[in-house]
Formats: C-alpha cells, structure tokens, sequence
C-alpha cells in the first residue's frame, strides 16, 4: 500500500472519529453554499464551522508529559 494512501486513511479515521453532528450539517451547508454559488451561506457555513473546532481544540486536554528543555541564551548577548 503507498504511503499518501496510508496517510489519508489515518487522517480520515480521525476525522471521522471527531465529525459531531452540527459539524456535519455546517459541512453540509457549505457545500450547498459553494454549489449554489451563495457567498453568504459559504461565509455562514464556514464561521460555524470555525466556531465549532476551535470549541472542539478548548475541551482537548493538554498533553501532559515532559517539558522541552529551552535553548540558554547565547553567552555575551
């Protein structure tokens, strides 16, 4: 199997995994928007489509492990 079809399949199974309902209908919108040639539905569409993700990203937990180590400043500066 190639490995951009892997890639896409990985990415697609985690899209499907996180796809809710209003994210679904906003999708759905959209392409209606882009089809019936309708800059207002697609702009509509696509800030529900904003607001819903960046709602998804601020439930997410934080991944807790190990800090990165920062760089120290280079001596003399």
């Amino acid at each position: 199997m190639n490995f951009d079809v892997q890639a896409r399949r990985r990415v697609m199974s985690r899209a499907e995994e996180d796809l809710s309902p209003e994210h679904a209908r906003a999708l759905i919108k959209q392409a209606i928007g882009i089809i019936n040639g309708d800059p207002w539905l697609v702009a509509e569409a696509t800030a529900e489509i904003a607001a819903i993700q960046s709602a998804r990203l601020a439930e997410k937990k934080t991944r807790v492990g190990r800090r990165r180590r920062t760089r120290p400043p280079p001596r003399g500066a």
